[in-house]
C-alpha cells in the first residue's frame, strides 16, 4: 500500500506541472454538455446536470453506443467535468454503452475524487469497468454490477470505504490490481467461478474481511493480494484448483503479507507448495479436514485430505451385516439425507457422518429387546432408543414384556400385537411375555406392542343379573363371561374398582320357593347393604362368589331384615349361654361371630374345606374318590375333606337312596345357606370337643 500511495503522490505532483494556467472554473446550477467521450468520436457523450442532493451537486449521465473513452494519467486533466467530480452524487450510464472508461470520476489528485458519489446505475451489456472508475467514493454504499461484466479495472473501487458487500457477476474473468484495495467496510465478497486472474493487491487493506473462498477457476494471483487484511482468519481454495502462478515481490510483499496471525489457509495437499513461503507459516496451510464417522454407538474421528472424495472413507464393516448392506454415509442420525458421493470434503469445521445399513426398522411398545442373533450366529448388542431400533435381515430377535411399563397402572400383560410379519412368520403363541421371531429380508418395518389390560377379578353369580360400571362407563357388554353348563353359574372378569350391581333374576327362582338371602362366601357386602335385598351393589376389590338362596314359600320370613334369615340352629354352649332362637333373632352374621365362624362358604366344596382344615385335616375312613371332584394330585385335599365331612354327616348326602358307594357324588358346586353353614360348623365343633 505504501508503494502505491507514493506512486499516487508522484503522479499528482507531475500532473500539476501540466495544468493550463486557466483551469476550468467551478460549475454553477444548470446543464452542461453533451461532451464527446466515446472511444470512437461521436458515439458516446456525457452530460452534467444539477440535482437536489445538496449544495451544488451534480448528476453525470453517459449516453450512446459502444465503449467510452479511457482517460489516463495525462488525458484526465482534459475531462470537461473534472472540476465537478467532488460534487457528483449520481452516475447514470444508459443502455448501449459497453464500457465505463478509465478515471471517469477520478482526477489523479486529492482534490478530484468521487467523495460525494452515492448512486451508480450501470446497464446490462456493459463489459468493462475502467481503472480507478470509482476511486475514493467513500459514500458509495452499494452498487449493482451488470451480469455482462467481464473485467473490473485496476483500483476500480479503491478506497470505497462505504461498501460492505458486493456481488461480482458470474461472467467476470479478470479482477485487476487493487480493484478493492482499501475497502475498509467490506465484510464479505464472493468471487465467481469464472474468474481466472486476481491482480496484485486486489483486497489489500480490506480490514474487516474475515474469510474468502477462491474458486478453482483462478489461475493467477498477484502479490500482496491479501496484504494488511488483519481480520482475515480463513481462506479456502476450491478443490481441483487450476492455480499455476502466485506472484511474489522479492519476499517483501507476498500473497499473505501482514495478515492476521490467526489466518488459516485450507487447500488440497498438491497446492500447498505453491502457497508455501508467501507470508503464512506452513503449519497454517492446512491440507486435511476432520470427519467423525458414527455407526450406532460407535464414533470414530478421522482426518482426510481436504478436497477428497467420499471413497477416501472406505467401506465400513458391521457385525451381523454383509458389506452389500451398507447404503452409504448420511448427514443425519436417522439416515434420511445421504451425503452425496460427488461432494468433496471441504468443511473445515468438522463433518459428522452416519453409516447407513439396509435393515428393518423395529418398533417395540411396552417391551424390550432381550436378544438379537445375526444370521451368522453373532450376538448383536442392539437396544431400543425411544422404542425404536434397526435390526439386520435374517436376525433372530427376542422381545420381552417390560413390566415397568405396566407398573403402577394396575395393568397386566395380555398378548402381543404384531404388524409387519405374515401369519406364518409370527410366533405361534403371542400370549407369552417373551416372544422370538426372525426378521425377513424383504421387510422394511416391524411393529410390536405388548397389550395390557387392567387388573381383573372373577365375579361368579348364581341366580342374579349383573351390571358393571367402570368409572362412568357401562362395561357390562364388554366383559368376558364363562358359564358352567352343569350349574348355570356365570363368571365375569371384572376390572378392579369397578362398581358392580347384582339384581335378583326372578326367572331363576325354583317353583314353590321364594328368594331368601344372598350368599357371598368370604366376601362381605359394604356396611349398610341388606343381604336380603333383591339388588345389592359393591366395588370389585377381590374375587367374589355370590348366590341367591331360596326358602320354601310356606315358611314365613320372621327374621329381622338386615342380616338375613336364620333357622333355629339348636343348642350350643357359647360362653355359658345357650344359643337357640336368640341366634335366629340376632341374624346369621352375628351368630357366626358368636360361634367364631371364620367365614360363610358359598358352596359345598368350600364348606367341606373349611370344616376339614379347622379339624386338623383328618383322613377319612374310605379311600373312594368322588367322581365329580377332581382326580389329580392337587384335588386330593378336597376329596379328603368332602369324604370326611360326608362320613361325619356334617354335610347332607344328596345321592339317591341305594346309590352304590363308588358311584356316589359330592355335588361340590351346590350352594349352601348360612343356616346350613352354621349347623355344620356347630356340629363340627361338637366333634372336636368329643374327640
Amino acid at each position: 500500500m505504501k508503494k502505491r500511495l507514493i506512486s499516487l503522490l508522484l503522479a499528482f505532483s507531475m500532473m500539476l506541472t501540466f495544468l493550463p494556467a486557466g483551469a476550468v472554473s467551478a460549475f454553477a446550477e444548470g446543464n452542461w454538455g453533451p461532451y464527446d467521450c466515446g472511444k470512437t468520436r461521436g458515439t458516446v457523450t456525457a452530460t452534467l446536470s444539477s440535482n437536489s442532493d445538496g449544495d451544488e451537486t451534480y448528476t453525470l449521465t453517459i449516453r450512446g453506443t459502444g465503449p467510452m473513452k479511457n482517460y489516463d494519467f495525462y488525458s484526465c486533466r482534459d475531462m470537461p467535468w473534472r472540476d465537478a467530480i467532488p460534487k457528483i452524487t449520481r452516475l447514470i450510464v444508459d443502455d448501449g454503452v459497453t464500457s465505463l472508461g478509465d478515471c471517469v470520476l477520478h482526477g489523479f489528485d486529492g482534490e478530484h475524487d468521487a467523495r460525494s458519489l452515492m448512486e451508480v446505475k450501470i446497464p446490462e451489456g456493459l463489459t468493462y469497468l475502467g481503472n480507478y472508475a470509482f476511486f475514493g467514493a467513500a459514500n458509495l454504499k452499494s452498487i449493482t454490477l451488470p451480469s455482462t461484466l467481464t473485467t473490473i479495472g485496476l483500483g476500480a473501487f479503491d478506497e470505497c470505504a462505504g461498501l460492505t458487500d458486493i456481488t461480482i457477476p458470474s461472467n467476470v474473468k479478470t479482477i485487476k490490481e487493487g480493484a478493492f484495495g482499501g475497502c475498509t467496510g467490506l465484510t464479505s465478497i464472493t468471487i465467481p467461478d469464472n474468474v481466472e486472474t486476481l491482480g496484485q493487491g486486489v483486497f489489500e487493506g480490506c480490514t474487516q474481511l474475515t474469510s474468502i473462498h477462491i474458486p478453482k477457476s483462478v489461475k493467477s494471483m498477484g502479490a500482496g493480494m491479501f496484504g494488511y487484511c488483519d481480520a482475515l482468519t480463513c481462506i479456502t481454495f476450491e478443490p481441483g484448483s487450476e492455480l499455476t502462478k502466485v506472484a511474489t515481490n522479492g519476499g517483501s510483499w507476498e500473497l499473505f503479507t501482514d495478515t492476521s496471525s490467526e489466518l488459516k489457509v485450507y487447500c488440497e495437499p498438491g497446492l500447498k507448495s505453491k502457497l508455501s513461503g508467501k507470508g503464512v507459516p506452513d503449519e497454517r496451510i492446512i491440507t486435511t479436514v476432520d470427519v467423525t464417522l458414527v455407526d450406532g454407538d460407535k464414533s470414530e474421528p478421522k482426518k482426510i485430505d481436504y478436497g477428497a472424495k467420499i471413497a477416501a472413507l472406505g467401506t465400513p464393516t458391521k457385525p451381523g451385516y454383509t458389506t452389500s448392506s451398507f447404503t452409504g454415509w448420511y448427514t443425519d442420525a436417522d439416515c434420511k439425507t445421504r451425503y452425496p458421493d460427488a461432494q468433496l470434503f471441504t468443511n473445515i469445521n468438522r463433518t459428522t457422518l452416519y453409516a447407513g445399513w439396509a435393515g428393518t426398522d423395529l418398533t417395540v411398545k411396552n417391551g424390550t429387546i432381550s436378544s438379537v442373533i445375526a444370521f451368522d450366529n453373532t450376538q448383536l448388542a442392539i437396544e431400543l432408543k425411544n422404542g425404536k431400533a434397526k435390526v439386520p435381515a435374517g436376525a433372530t430377535v427376542t422381545v420381552t414384556f417390560d413390566r415397568a411399563a405396566a407398573a403402577g397402572n394396575d395393568l397386566k400383560f395380555d398378548h402381543w400385537n404384531i404388524s409387519g410379519l405374515n401369519e406364518d412368520e409370527k410366533p405361534k403363541d403371542t400370549s407369552q411375555e417373551e416372544i422370538t421371531f426372525t426378521v425377513p429380508a424383504d421387510r422394511d418395518a416391524i411393529a410390536i406392542e405388548a397389550v395390557c389390560k387392567a387388573d381383573e377379578y372373577p365375579l361368579t353369580v348364581t341366580g342374579g343379573i349383573v351390571t358393571v360400571k367402570n368409572g362412568d362407563k357401562d362395561v357390562t357388554d364388554t366383559l368376558t363371561v364363562t358359564t358352567d353348563e352343569t350349574t348355570g353359574k356365570k363368571t365375569y372378569s371384572v376390572p378392579k374398582d369397578a362398581k358392580v350391581t347384582v339384581t335378583l333374576d326372578k326367572d331363576k327362582i325354583p317353583e314353590g320357593m321364594v328368594f331368601d338371602i344372598w350368599s357371598t362366601g368370604k366376601f362381605s357386602l359394604p356396611l349398610g347393604q341388606d343381604y336380603k335385598a333383591e339388588t345389592i351393589t359393591f366395588t370389585m376389590s377381590s374375587g367374589v362368589d355370590i348366590a341367591a338362596q331360596y326358602r320354601d314359600a310356606t315358611i314365613e320370613d320372621d327374621g329381622p331384615g338386615v342380616l338375613g334369615t336364620v333357622a333355629i340352629i339348636g343348642t350350643a354352649a357359647v360362653g355359658g349361654a345357650v344359643l337357640g332362637y336368640q341366634a335366629y333373632s340376632l341374624g346369621a352374621e352375628f351368630a357366626g361371630k358368636l360361634l367364631n365362624l371364620p367365614y360363610f362358604p358359598s358352596n359345598r366344596s368350600a364348606l367341606a374345606m373349611m370344616l376339614w382344615e379347622d379339624a386338623g385335616k383328618p383322613m377319612p375312613e374310605s379311600e373312594l374318590l368322588y367322581p365329580d371332584v377332581g382326580q389329580e394330585e392337587q384335588d386330593m385335599d378336597l376329596q379328603h375333606a368332602a369324604r370326611w365331612a360326608m362320613e361325619n354327616e356334617l354335610i347332607p348326602d344328596l345321592n339317591d337312596e341305594g346309590t352304590a358307594p363308588e358311584e356316589m357324588k359330592f355335588y361340590p358346586d351346590n350352594t349352601v345357606s348360612k343356616i346350613d353353614v352354621l349347623k355344620a360348623w356347630q356340629k363340627a365343633q361338637e366333634l372336636k370337643q368329643n374327640a
